[in-house]
């Protein structure tokens, strides 16, 4: 079912096949129940207009099964798990000083993080950037000057970091438009999570904002990312983390089970636009009862850390 590249066709595939369907652990018995979180997935497949884009992101089921529950305190599925807290990137080290590098907030803009990224670059022997400009160390001056508490521009070039190596460690979390390239030639121990970008949710990368910013980076004198460093790959990166609120489901291939987003359920007329109505009135309060150190807060304007 994976050997298309659209995701749309996947999914309306799985949902004709003989899955399983589940909210959470246990089969869903309430036909209504199901028929109300299909008509919602299938309103993202069908619109006449697509202003809402399919998601993928494979997962190893063991990895997220491990840290969920050790981290959540908690013996319930690893779905329930997922779909309370998201997915995050791999950079939410307790202690910030154990960070290999200086972007120790997501939210980072300092001359030492601009730094670090203008020395990564300078450090790559190929890449769809002028690698020269970095090489000469005489521009590193004004690279700091310009991105100075530019979110966007850090943004920008930490993608390009992102997708080069994510061992980097710049608070991206991957997702692609590819149904083959979510599997990475694995079935085995595979979760995959269908997800789909909001008209309204802003925090992340692809390569049309990478074209959007052309301009803006010319009329700065700076090098331009020209593309992804894998294209094929058809990449859209989220900045630190995928919030629950915008998971469908979860296709768990060994079980052949499709893992409804129990959020589905809920009502809210916006939800196309701004994702899921998910009560986290009291997640604050709940966060730190658990093992993790670190939790985001969505505002208005950007993605936040908070301790």
């Amino acid at each position: 079912m994976y050997n298309t590249e659209n995701p749309n066709i996947l999914i309306k595939n799985i949902l004709e096949s003989e899955i399983l369907l589940k909210f959470g652990q246990e089969p869903i018995e309430d036909r209504n129940k199901i028929k109300i979180a299909l008509e919602k997935i299938n309103s993202i497949l069908t619109e006449t207009i697509p202003k809402s884009k399919l998601l993928l992101r494979g997962i190893t089921k063991s990895v997220i099964k491990n840290r969920l529950i050790s981290k959540l305190n908690s013996n319930d599925s690893l779905y329930d798990g997922l779909f309370l807290v998201g997915d995050k990137a791999k950079n939410f080290l307790e202690k910030p000083e154990n960070i290999p590098h200086p972007i120790q907030n997501i939210s980072s803009t300092t001359p030492k993080a601009s730094s670090w990224i203008f020395t990564k670059y300078s450090e790559m022997d190929i890449g769809p950037i002028d690698l020269n400009y970095f090489k000469n160390s005489k521009n590193k001056r004004k690279f700091n000057i310009i991105l100075k508490g530019n979110h966007e521009l850090f943004d920008y070039y930490l993608f390009g970091l992102h997708t080069k190596n994510s061992d980097n460690l710049v608070n991206f979390i991957s997702t692609t438009t590819s149904p083959k390239v979510v599997l990475h030639n694995s079935t085995s121990n595979k979760l995959i999570i269908f997800l789909w970008l909001p008209y309204k949710y802003q925090h992340y990368i692809d390569f049309k904002k990478l074209n959007d910013f052309k301009e803006i980076i010319q009329k700065k004198g700076l090098p331009i990312l020209k593309d992804s460093f894998y294209p094929n790959e058809m990449e859209i990166s989220f900045k630190g983390f995928i919030p629950p609120h915008i998971i469908l489901g979860v296709h768990d291939i060994d079980e052949n089970a499709l893992i409804l987003n129990p959020a589905l359920l809920n009502h809210q007329h916006d939800w196309m636009e701004n994702g899921l109505n998910i009560n986290q009135v009291n997640f604050e309060i709940f966060i730190k009862q658990t093992k993790y150190k670190r939790f985001l807060i969505l505002t208005d304007k950007l993605t936040e850390i908070n301790l």
